[in-house]
């Protein structure tokens, strides 16, 4: 497993780390979709520094991983997803990923972490606020 997931306030912050597959990176989105956290956050790093592509991932892989992220956009409407690298082959992913424009989600690519965070800070979203779980948001009017 060459990620890791670490869940910070209101957001995601997964490290990919080593040679990645395609099972391994959709693991990762679904481990990360799958936990009741998922619902509701605001921001989500993914930390490329020391990782690389291994070669049975395609932009054909990335262009569904993207339409699988529109299919979920309600889980959590009000995402900003920051991707840091520097590996020229991970960076040209991350352009091509982003030029896809399918994913819902407003993104941006760094080199750094600290620059990904002051991104993440200076969002115009800042204004969020965590919706009603679906729990709360079921009626509760008496019953007759």
């Amino acid at each position: 497993m060459p990620y890791r997931i670490r869940w910070e306030g209101h957001g995601v912050y997964r490290r990919f780390y080593g040679v990645v597959t395609r099972q391994e990176f959709r693991d990762a989105y679904e481990e990360m979709c799958g936990d009741v956290r998922y619902e509701g956050i605001r921001y989500l790093i993914s930390d490329y520094l020391e990782a690389r592509p291994d070669p049975d991932l395609t932009e054909r892989d990335l262009r569904a991983q993207a339409q699988l992220e529109r299919l979920r956009f309600y889980d959590s409407p009000d995402t900003v997803h920051a991707m840091v690298a520097t590996d020229p082959g991970v960076v040209a992913y991350i352009k091509y990923y982003e030029s896809l424009r399918v994913s819902p989600h407003c993104m941006g690519g760094f080199s750094t972490i600290e620059d990904a965070r002051h991104w993440i800070a200076d969002n115009p979203r800042m204004g969020w606020t965590r919706p009603p779980t679906r729990a709360a948001s079921v009626s509760t009017a008496p019953q007759r």
